[in-house]
């Protein structure tokens, strides 16, 4: 089992219309997320004001997740969400969709035959979880949103900080 741990400073942070964007991960390693030529791709954004429009990506599968805030959001003849901490939309990367509120969100964007899932887990100081993991998943990825997690991978023992 291969371990992987990035820090912020690793990552890629770019603007788009409504706020930043930090990639986070991107499979493979050498895809470039304006080509298009990637598997998946892992990021968090800031959508920072009231009203913004997604960019239309073809052939890719959203899931985005708000870790902050709240927004509204709209595809255009698909359906509406309010998304609070925590919730999550999935989307079709070519619908048009807009925004009504400001958050920071996290994303997987997926395209081809990758298939993923992101969910949100909160664990206080003194919790301890254990997860089953499925044998056909090529990649568990971790992000410390807030605070700091201790990882056990079998005899490997690994710390993840914020960010």
């Amino acid at each position: 089992m291969n371990i992987d741990i990035y820090k912020a400073e690793d990552f890629k942070t770019t603007k788009w219309t409504g706020g930043n964007t930090t990639e986070l991960y991107i499979h493979p390693s050498t895809a470039n997320y304006a080509a298009g030529n990637f598997n998946f791709r892992i990021s968090s954004a800031t959508v920072e004001i009231e009203n913004s429009d997604f960019t239309i990506l073809p052939g890719v599968s959203r899931q985005l997740m708000v870790l902050k805030g709240s927004i509204k959001l709209s595809h255009k003849n698909h359906h509406e969400v309010q998304l609070n901490k925590n919730d999550i939309d999935s989307f079709n990367g070519n619908w048009e969709t807009s925004a009504v509120g400001t958050c920071v969100d996290f994303n997987l964007m997926t395209k081809g035959n990758t298939e993923g899932q992101i969910s949100s887990v909160c664990v206080s100081a003194a919790k301890t979880l254990n997860f089953q993991l499925d044998s056909t998943c090529e990649f568990i990825i971790f992000y410390a949103y807030e605070g700091k997690l201790r990882c056990h991978f079998g005899t490997e023992k690994r710390s993840l900080n914020k960010g």
